[in-house]
């Protein structure tokens, strides 16, 4: 009887260990830091699709320099750029006319930042 009631409380204790909950760890963010929904606004790429000349505009995105490169639908780039201290507001026109139409890949970037967008040249 004593083995039976010593092996019964070992299983509770097993069992009890194991499901103890602890606190998880405060998650600690940068107050300066955008959400990704914010920075996704902040790239607008338009008119898409087009005929192989569109602008990409860059609000905010607090870089020192933006990295900007098209790649084509294999992967190959096509077009490289970067800008050194973009200001609040930068805009840059692409021209993608000497290349064949399709589906491209633009490939944006800065400091903490990366993000691809499809453009459909016609």
């Amino acid at each position: 009887m004593k083995q039976i009631i010593l092996t019964l409380f070992f299983c509770v204790a097993v069992l009890l260990a194991q499901a103890q909950v602890r606190e998880p760890a405060p998650v600690q963010t940068d107050p300066k830091s955008k959400s990704l929904e914010q920075q996704e606004k902040e790239v607008a790429i338009y008119p898409n699709p087009n005929n192989g000349v569109f602008t990409i505009s860059f609000a905010q995105l607090d870089a020192r320099q933006v990295e900007l490169r098209i790649l084509n639908v294999i992967g190959n780039e096509v077009h490289q750029e970067v800008i050194s201290r973009p200001d609040i507001q930068t805009t840059k026109t692409i021209d993608l006319t000497r290349l064949a139409k399709g589906l491209y890949y633009v490939k944006i970037e800065a400091d903490g930042y990366s993000s691809v967008r499809r453009v459909v040249v016609k």
